[in-house]
């Protein structure tokens, strides 16, 4: 049987200049997102879900080199990419909401489970406009501009101040996205509300990405702790699902609705707020986990004392 892919990656190099190092990351990411279009264009899934995966990492990208590049090409690609993201996200909002709510209709009573084929098939209905509004923002004329302004965003890579290697501005341009977490975190306890749980989540994904990118200038410390924001990153994900699906079932049931699907949804929401609460009792510990492994801890001092070498190692590698 043949070995599936391992994920390609992009290793950079501490001495890697920093244009060449934001350069390679742009369009590593691109390459991404023009890979998984005809997927998504298809209407699969994952294809939708890796395309969201990649935009998201450009504006990651985009945010974290963000210093280094011209502030008014930034702002303007961020808010093509964010309308971009917008209609991806429409589609794999309803995916996600659609398999949260086939997944916990198993813990719902077997003689309710009935009604919720009318949930499902909402859904559904939901998700055709939504794909073809996808398909139709992935042929218009502003997604080729989008992706011919990423490439001209980025180079040339030899311009003045971008010569700098990058393991001399990497601590510089982490600290922000350092700074962001920890003021997330605060006041993070069991009765955390939703939307402070979710803008934790969005700022410790926002670092585990950085945290990526940096990954050849780090050793085990890095590698862990972007372990443990993924930990994190996972849970309150798997919360906000929890939410958003709770959100919808109250709101988006229609008024002809049988009364067996009026049942199913009552009972599922009680389904999908009990594992929410669960959730939400684990989150300090995964908090503290990361402020005990990651926050405390200067994850690039020690390779940014080494002696540096005097070639590039930047390529592109599986795994």
């Amino acid at each position: 049987m043949p070995t599936a892919a391992r994920p390609r990656t992009l290793v950079l190099s501490p001495d890697d200049p920093v244009g060449v190092a934001v350069r390679a990351v742009v369009k590593f990411h691109t390459a991404a997102f023009a890979r998984e279009e005809p997927k998504a264009r298809a209407g699969d899934a994952e294809g939708v879900h890796q395309l969201r995966v990649a935009t998201r990492r450009l504006r990651a990208a985009l945010r974290f080199f963000g210093p280094t590049l011209p502030p008014a090409a930034v702002a303007q690609a961020e808010s093509e990419l964010s309308a971009m993201a917008d209609v991806i996200g429409a589609v794999r909002d309803l995916d996600v909401l659609g398999a949260t709510v086939a997944r916990r209709a198993r813990r719902v009573e077997p003689e309710l489970r009935d009604g919720i084929r009318g949930l499902e098939e909402t859904i559904r209905q939901q998700r055709e406009p939504a794909q073809q509004a996808l398909t139709a923002a992935l042929d218009s004329p502003r997604r080729r501009t989008l992706l011919a302004r990423l490439d001209s965003i980025t180079g040339p890579p030899g311009r003045p101040g971008r010569t700098t290697p990058l393991i001399a501005v990497a601590p510089t341009l982490l600290a922000p996205l350092l700074r962001a977490v920890r003021d997330a975190g605060r006041r993070v306890d069991a009765k955390a509300s939703p939307a402070r749980l979710h803008r934790l989540r969005v700022r410790a994904k926002r670092l585990r990405y950085a945290l990526e990118t940096l990954r050849g200038l780090g050793g085990k410390r890095l590698a862990a702790a972007v372990a443990e924001l993924t930990r994190l990153q996972e849970l309150l994900g798997e919360h906000q699902d929890m939410v958003i699906a709770i959100a919808w079932l109250q709101t988006h049931v229609p008024d002809e609705a049988s009364r067996a699907t009026l049942l199913a949804t009552g009972a599922l929401v009680q389904v999908l707020g009990r594992r929410a609460r669960r959730l939400r009792r684990r989150a300090p510990a995964a908090w503290n986990d990361v402020q005990r492994r990651v926050l405390r801890h200067d994850l690039l001092g020690a390779h940014a004392a080494l002696p540096r070498p005097t070639t590039r190692h930047l390529h592109v590698a599986r795994g």
